[in-house]
């Protein structure tokens, strides 16, 4: 189904999120907080959406105090989901004063990018993600890797504001060919490494927290087909609401990087987030089914090696 179908079937549904936004946006940062932790307090705390999940998680990871890390993680979404809101309703200006990048983390940035290749972005479910990613699109071309809600309503909403930001959007199929385009173009072309891969083919297994964990090498291969740095990059809050973004890692592929390097650097991506979440363990997503097994794995096909993670 095309961009302009969907919107159609989207319908009032979408504009009664855009007007919510647009209310939302009216409100000062301090009450987005105070109305995340309502919504934190009522999904993670009296409905307990995947609440065993997410502690059993935390603490199979070395995650101290799960409880009351959880307890924040679902705060810290509640939060996002309302910020999200706001960026529906709010403008641009206002959202590069709450969103900020160290200096250490821009000179990193600066250098990937000198090289005129464009970059890839190994982007993790950390902080708001999608700020943070609205945030990218306001300093050059970005284009993000998606996924789609199966909620066409939410999906038009979701989609349609990244875009307002200047958000390139694209799906998994095709995706590589899209991606070497805007890298051409000295663009950034942003992949998730923290999902589960949808296939066997695409995954490389790394010991993430202590676990197997199959992760995709989508972005790594992407990174070394076109020559571009590979961004690890992370986002999380600080005081008074305030949104950090994090280079975590840049990994530079060489002018004839094969499948070891692919492999070394998905696995160097992971441990990358693994320190950075062990930091900062609320602005994780641990409701993902991180460690679940890989689907369609065909019987006898080969399987990737463990690769010890840091150790902590």
């Amino acid at each position: 189904m095309d961009d302009e179908a969907r919107s159609i079937g989207a319908g009032s549904p979408s504009r009664l999120l855009a007007g919510l936004g647009w209310l939302i946006a009216k409100l000062p940062p301090a009450v987005l907080r105070v109305l995340g932790a309502c919504i934190g307090f009522l999904a993670g705390s009296l409905l307990r959406i995947r609440r065993a999940h997410v502690e059993q998680a935390m603490e199979a990871g070395g995650i101290r105090h799960p409880r009351s890390s959880a307890r924040a993680m679902y705060r810290s979404l509640g939060t996002s989901l309302f910020e999200f809101l706001w960026l529906a309703g709010g403008d641009a200006a206002r959202l590069d004063a709450c969103v900020r990048m160290d200096e250490r983390s821009r000179r990193a940035l600066a250098e990937a990018r000198a090289l005129g290749r464009g970059i890839v972005l190994a982007a993790t479910h950390t902080g708001n993600w999608d700020l943070a990613a609205c945030a990218m699109a306001r300093e050059g071309p970005l284009l993000v890797v998606t996924k789609r809600l199966s909620l066409r309503a939410l999906d038009h909403f979701w989609q349609s504001t990244r875009r307002g930001y200047g958000v390139r959007l694209c799906e998994a199929k095709g995706a590589m060919n899209e991606g070497r385009r805007m890298l051409r173009a000295g663009g950034a072309v942003a992949m998730m490494i923290d999902q589960v891969p949808v296939r066997w083919q695409h995954a490389v297994t790394v010991s993430f927290f202590g676990r197997p964990a199959h992760t995709d090498k989508a972005p790594a291969a992407l990174a070394a087909s076109a020559g571009a740095p590979l961004v690890v990059a992370g986002a999380c809050r600080g005081p008074e609401g305030l949104h950090h973004l994090c280079v975590l890692d840049v990994l530079f592929p060489g002018e004839h990087a094969r499948r070891a390097w692919i492999e070394e650097a998905t696995r160097r991506s992971t441990y990358a987030l693994e320190r950075f979440v062990r930091e900062h363990p609320s602005e994780w997503l641990w409701l993902h089914r991180r460690w679940k097994r890989l689907p369609k794995h065909p019987p006898g096909a080969p399987r990737e090696p463990i690769a010890e993670g840091p150790r902590m």
